[in-house]
């Protein structure tokens, strides 16, 4: 009986197929235009190497005791400082390539930075401010500079990023594949027939989940082949990575009928369902890369989807990632507690009635 259903279920998923055509275009579509729309913004996010700046000091300067001290600290740091003639900045940047320039005056220095090397800049404007703040509170013996290691952000272009992260988003609105589905069960009264047989309430939920899974599933796998196809996007483990989509699959498709359930509304479930996969989405890197949110780890943590997002971007930029683990474990757990609550609120709605 269950085979039927499911056989059943599969027929009228694909009768209704605008939805599945909507998740094979969809992701194509808002991958292409945001990773055009934030690929300056990506390649302004590669890490930074060892780079030359420029100096000028006046002959009468206050200043000139530390500037061996200085230049020391700048070499520890990655940045070489040469002394050149007072004269026009925007020439010795451009002809001697330098990432930076400052102009020491008689007790005062100005930096000077260019938009073509925005990062080297800061980097020099924060070695300087941090070395002259040294100076002003009269520690100038041992001056060191406070580096700060943040956790390791794969370079990755805005292709990759969005090629990926748009997979993951449409896995975890899957419940609207389903609409045609649940929309046919009430219309014809499907549920209400099926209690007079010997299906459990667990094999009607069965017969629901495997539909979606499986043309969810195809569709992102078709969408993922045209990212890789037209946009050029690198999946790097592929296997591994294949496992997280299908896994996230199960877990969006089980709580979007876990709250099919609870509501007894299609469209119900489908506003909460979007509702909550926004915010999830918002804070876990789909509309603003996680590489450079703002919003606290501890936040982003606990959103499932920023493990499958991050988990998926560093196994295509490193070809391996931290994250894969706890994209799995939670994307089971989701699945596990959703399926269960389903049948388990089936069961109380058949008993009642």
């Amino acid at each position: 009986m269950i085979g039927y259903l499911i056989k059943n279920n599969f027929k009228i998923m694909f009768r209704n197929g605008i939805n599945l055509v909507i998740y094979i275009i969809g992701p194509v579509i808002i991958s292409a235009v945001l990773a055009s729309a934030f690929s300056a913004l990506f390649e302004s996010y590669e890490g930074t190497s060892d780079f030359k700046a420029g100096y000028s000091i006046e002959k009468d300067s206050d200043l000139y005791p530390y500037i061996d001290i200085l230049k020391d600290i700048g070499e520890e740091n990655g940045v070489s400082l040469t002394e050149y003639e007072p004269g026009t900045v925007e020439e010795n940047i451009r002809d001697h390539d330098l990432g930076g320039f400052v102009e020491f005056g008689k007790d005062s220095y100005k930096v000077y930075r260019t938009s073509d090397a925005e990062n080297e800049g800061m980097i020099l404007s924060y070695l300087m401010s941090t070395f002259f703040n040294a100076v002003i509170s009269g520690d100038t013996e041992d001056i060191q500079l406070r580096v700060e290691h943040p956790d390791y952000a794969p370079a990755i272009d805005s292709t990759d990023y969005y090629g990926i992260i748009y997979i993951v988003y449409f896995g975890w609105l899957a419940i609207v594949c389903a609409a045609g589905l649940l929309s046919n069960e009430r219309r014809h009264n499907i549920p209400e027939r099926l209690q007079v047989s010997n299906v459990s309430c667990f094999q009607i939920y069965m017969s629901r989940l495997v539909p979606l899974v499986c043309s969810v599933g195809l569709s992102l796998a078709i969408a993922a082949v045209f990212n890789t196809l037209l946009l050029g996007v690198h999946w790097g483990n592929i296997l591994l990575s294949s496992v997280i989509v299908f896994v996230l699959i199960v877990a969006a498709s089980s709580f979007g009928l876990m709250l099919y359930e609870f509501t007894n509304s299609t469209v119900a479930a489908i506003f909460i369902a979007f509702a909550l996969i926004w915010v999830m989405g918002f804070i876990g890197g789909t509309f603003e890369s996680y590489i450079l949110s703002s919003l606290p780890e501890g936040l982003k943590y606990l959103m499932p989807i920023y493990h499958s997002n991050r988990a998926l971007v560093e196994l295509s930029s490193m070809g391996k990632s931290d994250y894969a683990t706890s994209a799995i474990a939670i994307s089971v757990a989701i699945a596990v507690v959703c399926s269960v609550f389903s049948v388990g609120v089936a069961g109380i709605k058949r008993r009642v009635k």
